[in-house]
Parts: C-alpha cells; sequence; structure tokens
C-alpha cells in the first residue's frame, strides 16, 4: 500500500488489532477502487464494521481519548460514505 491516509497503522503499534485491521482496511479500500463491485463493497464495509468496534473498544479500554478516537472513526467513515459515492457508487 502506497497511498498516503491520515492514521498510518504504524501509529497504533501496541494497540491490539488496530494496526493489521487498519491496514487491511486500507487495502480493501483500494481494492473496491479498482474493482467497485457489490462484493468488494459489501466486504469493505463490513470490515468498517469490525475496525469501528475495535476503536470503541481501544477508547473504552483507556488507550484513545474520546476526542481521538472520534476523530479516526470520523475520518475512516468519511472514506468509506462520502469518497466511494464519488468514485463509484450511484445505485
Amino acid at each position: 500500500m502506497n497511498i498516503d491516509y491520515k492514521y498510518n497503522p504504524e501509529d497504533f503499534i501496541g494497540l491490539l488489532n488496530l494496526p493489521g485491521e487498519l491496514r487491511i482496511l486500507y487495502s480493501l479500500i483500494e481494492k473496491y477502487k479498482v474493482d467497485s463491485s457489490d462484493y468488494n463493497w459489501f466486504v469493505m464495509k463490513k470490515h468498517w464494521e469490525d475496525v469501528f468496534f475495535t476503536i470503541k473498544h481501544r477508547e473504552v479500554e483507556g488507550f484513545f481519548n474520546p476526542s481521538t478516537a472520534s476523530g479516526l472513526r470520523k475520518y475512516l467513515e468519511e472514506l468509506i460514505n462520502a469518497k466511494f459515492q464519488q468514485w463509484n457508487r450511484t445505485s
């Protein structure tokens, strides 16, 4: 993955599951940009839900303050929703 995203998975080393889940989400985003099939959309959205709850768990456990967790969730949600509607999603 050579695309620069606002939140680098390497910045979250030590936070159980989060770095790997971010890498997977970013790779699914890149895959969807190339092949915007309904299947890829579903897989990407499903993984986003997993990441959302991982962030929430790390926040509850005290690894994130509410502001940081909220910012990360909001950024990722905007990547998934707003930008993909512009790229290929017209239905």
